[in-house]
C-alpha cells in the first residue's frame, strides 16, 4: 500500500471522564491505494502526531493528565476548550 499524496488533518477535542481534563489533538487521515491494483478502492487510516497508525482517535485516546482511557470526544456545542495545564 502506498500513501496518496493528499492527507486531511482533523482536530478532535477530548474530555476525560475520570479527571475532567480537556485537550485537543490533531490527526491526519491518510488514504492508501494498492500499487499492484490501482483500480481497487483506497483505504484510509488515522496517523497520530508521531506518524504512528491508529485505529481511531477515540479508541486509542489516553488522558495526558491521569492516563485514563475513560475519554470522550467533546461535542462542538460545548463551546471552546478551556485551557487546563
Amino acid at each position: 500500500m502506498t500513501a496518496d499524496p493528499g492527507s486531511v488533518p482533523e482536530t478532535f477535542a477530548f474530555a476525560c471522564g475520570a479527571c475532567g481534563r480537556t485537550w485537543e489533538a490533531t490527526f491526519r487521515l491518510m488514504f492508501f491505494t494498492n500499487p499492484l491494483d490501482p483500480t481497487s478502492a483506497s483505504t484510509q487510516e488515522y496517523v497520530d502526531e508521531d506518524g504512528r497508525a491508529i485505529s481511531s482517535p477515540l479508541t486509542d485516546a489516553v488522558c495526558p493528565r491521569c492516563g485514563s482511557r475513560r475519554v470522550r470526544i467533546r461535542p462542538a456545542d460545548e463551546g471552546p476548550i478551556p485551557r487546563t495545564p
